[in-house]
């Protein structure tokens, strides 16, 4: 088998996926081709060498950031670009469901590492681009605070041609996109009159690459997204620390608040705060306590379809779209983010 020793190795390894190569994957110890993954993981830490590696060991492939994980079976399957200090990218050629199952044990087991949760704008960013267009959308409500007895759910993914022949589609997706959170986006780009990219973008973070021809026009754009992230962390860090106002999150369905205290006075679920109640109102909720994802102090205020949440000093921003996100698709519908009347994570 053919080892992976640096980054143009990795490229000819995807580029070979992409094209269905079978001599050249077999080079490489593949027998047959997965979809490319990628993930975007929030980093509270900027060296690698902090965490401990539950999936093997990171071996350096390149001097500018990129490593590749040794772990005996997993070895040529899992690559991780840290050229950013916030913002990595975690690319795996194993099938979906190993591979995110190891990436959230990875995530969620590890303090200091948390998803990058992705905004609708964010989601949508590739309409606004030439030679992108949209091609299905997932959408959902998972009911997720609720006693399983008596949750309602809902989710619609709704694929659809170059002429949306599908009638009344656009008419639902419009009255649907305006009520729920957005959980997916298939986006394809085209060029020289085929289509050189389709992907599905997802509300964590994920990034699905369903079919691609060029290995470097896969990797800029995802690396794109990767620093509009890194950006908007930032962005948001600036405003917190000049303004020390909260981060208002409105939601486009109410709140169901005693199921709200209930998940984070226990620490569950995803949006991954452990929370005491302070204050109690009929239409009105104060908490204080951590973010597990650093244990840095929050504070949150919580009405009928909103949420104020301060973190305090130096505390991760990263709480911000992920509360915006998880509690979006469980039970609050579409959801934007503004600190000090500024939208962030747009």
């Amino acid at each position: 088998m053919r080892p992976v020793h640096n980054l143009r190795d990795l490229k000819e390894l995807l580029q070979a996926g992409f094209e269905n190569n079978e001599e050249s994957l077999e080079a490489f110890g593949k027998t047959y081709s997965t979809q490319l993954k990628a993930y975007l993981i929030e980093s509270n830490r900027p060296n690698l060498g902090y965490f401990k590696n539950p999936l093997g060991s990171w071996e350096n492939i390149d001097s500018a950031g990129w490593y590749l994980n040794r772990g005996s079976e997993l070895s040529n399957t899992l690559f991780l670009d840290c050229t950013r200090d916030r913002v990595w990218i975690l690319y795996s050629l194993l099938d979906a469901a190993e591979s995110d199952s190891i990436v959230e044990k990875w995530v969620r087991g590890t303090n200091g590492l948390d998803s990058c949760w992705l905004s609708r704008g964010q989601l949508l960013h590739w309409e606004k681009l030439n030679g992108w267009s949209r091609r299905g959308i997932g959408l959902r409500f998972s009911d997720g605070l609720s006693p399983e007895e008596s949750a309602g759910n809902f989710s619609l993914k709704a694929w659809h041609g170059a002429n949306r022949y599908v009638e009344g589609l656009d008419e639902i997706l419009s009255i649907a996109q305006d009520r729920f959170a957005i959980h997916s986006v298939r986006f394809q780009k085209k060029s020289g009159g085929s289509v050189s990219i389709s992907a599905e973008w997802y509300s964590n973070g994920k990034i699905t690459i369903n079919r691609a021809t060029d290995v470097d026009e896969v990797l800029i754009s995802i690396a794109e997204m990767a620093n509009r992230y890194a950006d908007s962390l930032k962005e948001a860090t600036d405003l917190r620390d000049k303004t020390l106002a909260a981060f208002e999150i409105d939601f486009s369905q109410r709140i169901p608040l005693d199921e709200f205290s209930s998940t984070v006075s226990k620490g569950q679920g995803d949006m991954n705060l452990w929370l005491v109640e302070v204050e109690t109102e009929p239409d009105f909720r104060r908490f204080k306590g951590i973010d597990l994802h650093t244990w840095d102090r929050v504070l949150l205020d919580v009405g009928p379809d909103f949420v104020y949440l301060n973190i305090p000093g130096s505390g991760c921003i990263n709480g911000a779209p992920r509360l915006a996100v998880v509690q979006g698709e469980d039970n609050s519908g579409k959801a934007s983010i503004y600190h000090d009347g500024v939208e962030v994570f747009a």
